[in-house]
């Protein structure tokens, strides 16, 4: 069993589980209430006030995946896709750190010539 094995049966099939030890070290509460999160806001909210609060009180995994299953609603089907960083843009017109003796015009005059006594 996968983490997306419990995935699918908390939120959409909600057929149940038997863990066996070997499937107990797939699961992880944590992962389960960062993918239900991934649903809605709405879901997110609902996991962040049940799953999070009452989630530690229970000591074993079986535990712990029988709440999620009998707390969490079953939902309609749908692909949830994993929060990714979104990477800074380089622009060209973005100011220069310059620094403090001199100013904005003398740095781009150095810049300048730099670049053409580079060619």
């Amino acid at each position: 069993m996968t983490i997306f094995d419990y995935i699918n049966s908390t939120l959409f099939s909600k057929s149940k589980i038997d863990m066996n030890c070997d499937d107990e070290s797939q699961f992880s509460l944590y992962m389960l209430s960062r993918w239900c999160s991934f649903y809605s806001k709405e879901v997110a909210n609902y996991v962040n006030q049940t799953l999070n609060h009452y989630g530690n009180l229970y000591t074993t995994k079986q535990e712990q995946y029988d709440l999620s299953f009998n707390i969490l609603p079953k939902l309609k089907l749908k692909r949830l896709a994993y929060i990714k960083k979104t990477k800074k843009s380089s622009d060209e017109n973005e100011l220069p750190i310059v620094p403090e003796f001199c100013s904005l015009r003398e740095y781009n005059n150095n810049v300048e010539l730099l670049k053409t006594l580079s060619k």
